[in-house]
């Protein structure tokens, strides 16, 4: 869900965008700042048919290829990119499923060595759903077209603990066998909560989520777990979150250390995914789509204090 499409944008007009604006400043001031900018790169996503990279996935089948998708009201499909040249090199077309407003999407690779991609259609800005719908595929080639048909897709619901959330941040983590689910809202009070991978991958019908607590960050709009580190990767409309798990405080999010990073100059960061390179990148709205690395993940380039 685009910024300008909220109902309190359209309301508030103009005042709403400086005002976040200071919210953001007060909630991550408690929060450690990098100082470097990142070193920029950057490539347009060229197909017109993708209006916003809403959710982003870097590729388990190629190391140069991401799994990107339209925001809500578009057709249930799925853009293979060429990172190098930013051509689309793949489609999947899910006509089965119906896409309320798909908002994120994870890959991993299962037990058996199969590569996975998870599609969460779980946005809702007026937290009026009673479930959210995770969608788990094969991965398809990165190089074809195909067509699923329904026996191909996996589906689950997800009930929230607390009731309907606006969420747009889903990431798998293998180390904990679980998928992370974050909040999105003006306040900087995001909800974490976890459903374990394997009902994510047993196509069960439906599960509620486990509350994991909150972090001071408001209007997450991406999320990506960083396969070798275990590090957590947040973005938000205006900046990007390095969050290092603390093994010894287990799922205690306090305890876990927060890095505000700057970030790149994009229309609206939408998403985030760890390429196999360890370079964070980011997506955003707009045609043509545009994405740029953001920060480098690897331990050894991160600020240390």
């Amino acid at each position: 869900m685009t910024f300008s499409d909220t109902a309190f944008h359209r309301l508030l007009g103009g005042w709403l965008t400086p005002a976040i604006t200071v919210v953001l400043t007060f909630a991550v001031s408690r929060y450690v700042h990098a100082e470097e900018s990142p070193t920029i790169d950057s490539v347009v996503l060229r197909d017109d048919s993708l209006t916003e990279s809403s959710g982003l996935a870097w590729s388990n089948r190629s190391p140069h290829h991401v799994w990107t998708h339209n925001d809500s009201g578009g057709r249930a499909e799925l853009f293979a990119f060429d990172t190098r040249t930013g051509k689309r090199t793949g489609h999947c077309d899910m006509p089965s499923v119906r896409a309320v407003d798909w908002e994120a999407m994870a890959a991993m690779i299962d037990h058996d060595g199969m590569p996975k991609l998870i599609v969460a259609d779980c946005g809702d800005n007026r937290r009026t759903r009673e479930h959210i719908t995770l969608h788990v595929i094969d991965e398809p080639p990165v190089q074809q077209d195909v067509r699923l048909t329904e026996n191909q897709i996996r589906s689950l619901r997800v009930r929230f603990p607390g009731g309907p959330m606006d969420c747009e941040a889903v990431a798998v983590d293998t180390r904990s066998e679980k998928l992370w689910l974050i909040g999105k809202g003006f306040l900087p009070h995001a909800v974490v909560v976890s459903v374990p991978l394997a009902s994510v991958l047993s196509g069960q019908e439906t599960v509620v989520a486990k509350s994991a607590g909150t972090l001071a960050i408001p209007m997450v709009t991406g999320m990506d777990i960083d396969r070798d580190s275990g590090d957590w990767w947040l973005c938000s409309y205006f900046n990007l979150f390095h969050i290092r798990p603390n093994a010894a405080g287990g799922n205690n999010l306090n305890s876990w250390r927060v890095t505000v990073l700057p970030t790149v100059k994009l229309k609206q960061i939408e998403a985030v995914a760890v390429a196999p390179d360890d370079r964070v990148w980011v997506s955003s709205e707009g045609v043509p789509c545009r994405m740029a690395v953001a920060a480098d993940a690897a331990p050894s380039t991160q600020p240390q204090h």
